[in-house]
């Protein structure tokens, strides 16, 4: 019972919780410009707003690494007001351009929070952004998803099109990946006949071959899973996307793998902890590939609230997902919310957030020969304040990290090279 109720007290705290601000008005030599995209804004909700008790502050954040660039996806609420922020940086987060506005209004209406961020993914100088419309009559203010597209590197912004083909909504738990050949999206909805079990959803998948500007039919890659875990989409070498996911029955993290020709084959559970669970817990994970010597390694991170494994957990797969190694435990069991990247040098970082000496922190460790040994946890968000939600990802030089911090006023994010 006493960590039945560690999960739950940790869920609330993450939930409402989510520190140097990334900005460049110490470098107001870059420059960007934004248009007007034909997008709805929320003028005269602002007080409908925030009775949602959003932090003041950063409320989202994605990012992506491509040829050498960072970009960066920020959501910012500032007195009832919303906007989503775009910059990138050439010299590996140690400057960024100036923010740009996505959608270039006073107040966006849009649903967005940590575990529910508004996404970002890239192919060249086309970068496509999508996030959940702010609905005020839907349950949970829940609305379809919505999306906008740069073919220019992020100076200039259109509307563009979504990659569901249900436009009812809403939408959920997106993930963006684009490779050589295509953008791939997962999310979650309801469309069609519901499943007889509690908080759950069906799983869907699209890819465009046109930089985003069209999407194909929607697959449903999984009709029963969790209602409330973000997803993962990331391609291979062979441009086929796997997805990282909540199943049911058990609920823990299952992954499969959609070809090129829109196949999808479910491969099997990621950490198989038997957790059997009907609420919603918030809890995701991640994934990455790793090719040394001419051999590729997935390895991944995977959060569950099973009684016995309370935790954030390692494992890795030497055949492509089929088969998964024993679960090896990160940080304690107040861990929750995880990120993996790993370097064709043999080099695998996880950061993942839990209990602090002080407050709620990040913690980081890595491992130099493919995951078999780790080291030591070391905190490396600030240690008086609430910290969430960290992503990893592999730079030209080595590895990025952005979270949340929040001190009791302000949100913020946060960064840290690796």
């Amino acid at each position: 019972m006493k960590k039945t109720l560690l999960l739950f007290l940790l869920m609330a705290v993450f939930g409402f919780a989510c520190t140097s601000n990334v900005s460049s008005e110490k470098h107001p030599e870059k420059t960007s410009q934004v248009n007007k995209p034909e997008l709805p804004s929320a003028a005269g909700k602002s007080s409908k707003m925030r009775r949602h008790r959003l932090p003041e502050g950063v409320i989202s954040v994605d990012i992506a690494s491509s040829k050498g660039r960072l970009h960066l996806l920020l959501g910012k609420h500032e007195q009832g007001k919303k906007t989503l922020l775009y910059q990138n940086s050439d010299d590996q987060g140690v400057t960024w351009s100036v923010p740009a506005k996505v959608v270039d209004t006073e107040n966006l209406q849009a649903n967005i929070n940590r575990g529910n961020d508004a996404q970002i993914a890239v192919q060249g100088d086309t970068i496509v952004v999508t996030w959940m419309r702010y609905v005020e009559a839907a349950r949970f203010h829940a609305g379809p998803m919505q999306a906008a597209r740069s073919t220019d590197g992020g100076k200039t912004w259109q509307a563009s099109a979504t990659p569901p083909d249900w436009a009812k909504g809403p939408h959920g738990y997106t993930d963006l990946a684009a490779d050589e050949q295509a953008f791939h999206a997962v999310w979650l909805d309801t469309r069609g006949k519901r499943s007889k079990l509690k908080a759950s959803q069906s799983l869907r998948y699209a890819k465009s071959e046109d930089g985003g500007l069209t999407w194909l039919a929607n697959n449903t890659l999984d009709e029963v899973t969790c209602s409330c875990c973000w997803n993962t989409v990331k391609s291979d070498s062979d441009n086929k996307a796997y997805v990282l996911y909540r199943d049911k029955q058990p609920s823990d993290l299952a992954i499969g793998v959609v070809d090129t020709q829109q196949h999808w084959q479910r491969l099997n559970n990621v950490g198989a902890f038997n957790w059997q669970f009907d609420g919603c817990p918030h809890i995701g994970g991640d994934f990455d590939f790793q090719t040394v010597a001419g051999k590729t390694v997935m390895h991944s991170v995977v959060g569950t609230g099973h009684a016995d494994h309370l935790g954030v957990h390692y494992t890795r797969s030497e055949n492509k997902g089929e088969n998964w190694s024993p679960t090896i435990q990160l940080g304690d069991e107040s861990a929750l919310h995880a990120n993996i990247a790993a370097g064709d040098d043999g080099r695998v970082v996880a950061v993942w957030d839990m209990n602090a000496e002080q407050g709620l922190g990040i913690f980081v460790s890595e491992s130099v020969d493919q995951g078999t040994q780790w080291s030591k946890p070391i905190q490396i968000s600030e240690s008086d304040s609430r910290a969430s939600h960290p992503i990893v990802i592999k730079t030209k030089t080595g590895f990025f990290s952005v979270w949340t911090e929040h001190d009791g006023k302000q949100q913020k994010i946060n960064t840290r090279s690796l």
